[in-house]
């Protein structure tokens, strides 16, 4: 973490214009963060919540919004990426895999829910997978998954070692689903993956840093409504079916896929590469899968995802013509490729189906983490509503 994240408690009295004795008062009263320098027993302060409390940038007060928790120690957003609890993403990335992730997200050990022992297929699976044949993995697990939680009591087990092993389950299914597998394995998720598009061990590690990188991000709206649904005490099936159902909505930026998949498709096609940015910008259409309302310098993880291509595929064409489009967009509208970008192009080189991508099979992982964090809340809040429609004649 960079030392800019953080501020000494001179500085941040400073800022607050109060003592550092008021400080110490403010930690517990404002909910200011603060880590132990090592070596010493001086403290140091979370730089964004000293700007919250005199008014710089964005509120980040934890909030209530529909009887949900937003206290989270899952994951939290800076200008370098997100970080699990408190280990960078990027850094993950480079050596752990999705099961690693999924256990620190969950704060569980790797080899206690990611076991030998698989998830029991439901009856008559085969005759439900040629029906679906056609559909993407993310409408096959929507049918699925409740039958597949039926045929596996023991995800009805909502303790927190119970939500791990069931949640690697959840995770099995959606791999073997994307590369079309009649059941899951044991394998690491990556390795499954590439084996079952039939590409290298070259793919599979980038299909691994992907996998890591999406793991989560915060409070998204998918994020919001599976913490909606596990507040009420349903199986990792349900909060991930959940997830899956919010973030294919039109308004949401995985929703926005099918342009960008598109774009990308062009991109390939083009003899000159910055043709398809031109024809969009000429007709003043928007450029999906570039600019981030949420990073200043356009997303790290897009960054190091990218770097990573340029490294395994030097002198790749279809690459250079990738790389041709994103320095013209970023020449004519000064905007930056963003992670959707990163996830479907490694999806098309890799012949994944059209209508998936990789990125809900990591997402996967963080929301059920959320749905683990926000069960054991305990409770389920209703919130009174604001009525505003016409009020009964007298």
């Amino acid at each position: 973490m960079s030392d800019g994240l953080y501020i000494s408690a001179e500085e941040a009295a400073e800022r607050l214009g109060v003592s550092v004795t008021t400080l110490y008062a403010y930690v517990s009263r404002k909910g200011i963060r603060s880590q132990r320098v090592p070596g010493s027993r001086r403290r140091r302060y979370w730089k964004s919540d000293i700007d919250r409390v005199v008014g710089v940038g964005s509120p980040q007060t934890p909030a209530r919004a529909g009887g949900l928790t937003r206290d989270t120690e899952i994951t939290l957003i800076t200008e370098d990426g997100p970080f699990y609890r408190g280990t960078s993403a990027i850094a993950l990335s480079q050596t752990a895999t999705l099961e690693d992730t999924a256990a620190l997200l969950w704060r569980a050990d790797t080899s206690e829910v990611f076991t030998d022992v698989l998830p029991n297929a439901p009856p008559r699976l085969a005759a439900h997978l040629k029906l679906l044949a056609d559909a993407s993995a993310a409408d096959r697990a929507t049918a699925l998954f409740p039958f597949i939680e039926l045929a596996n009591p023991r995800s009805y087990d909502l303790s927190h070692a119970g939500m791990g092993r069931t949640g690697a389950d959840v995770l099995r299914w959606y791999a073997a689903m994307l590369t079309r597998a009649p059941a899951p394995g044991c394998d690491p998720l990556h390795v499954t993956l590439a084996s079952g598009l039939g590409v290298s061990d070259l793919w599979a590690d980038l299909i691994r840093r992907l996998l890591v990188l999406s793991a989560d991000h915060g409070f998204e709206p998918g994020t919001y409504a599976v913490r909606a649904v596990a507040s009420t005490g349903v199986t990792a099936y349900r909060s991930v079916l959940t997830g899956l159902s919010v973030t294919m909505g039109r308004r949401t930026r995985i929703g926005r896929f099918q342009g960008l998949a598109r774009l990308l498709g062009e991109i390939a096609e083009a003899a000159d590469s910055q043709d398809p940015i031109v024809q969009r910008l000429r007709g003043g259409e928007d450029l999906p899968g570039f600019g981030s309302n949420l990073y200043a310098t356009g997303d790290p993880r897009a960054r190091e995802m990218l770097q990573q291509l340029e490294i395994a595929l030097a002198g790749d064409e279809d690459f250079r013509k990738l790389q041709r489009a994103v320095s013209a967009v970023r020449e004519f509208r000064g905007l930056e490729p963003d992670f959707a970008l990163t996830n479907l192009y490694i999806a098309r080189r890799v012949g994944l189906d059209g209508n998936d991508s990789f990125f809900p099979l990591g997402r996967a992982a963080g929301w059920i983490a959320h749905a683990i964090e926000q069960y054991e809340v305990g409770t389920v809040i209703r919130e009174p509503a604001m009525y505003t429609g016409p009020l009964p004649g007298v």
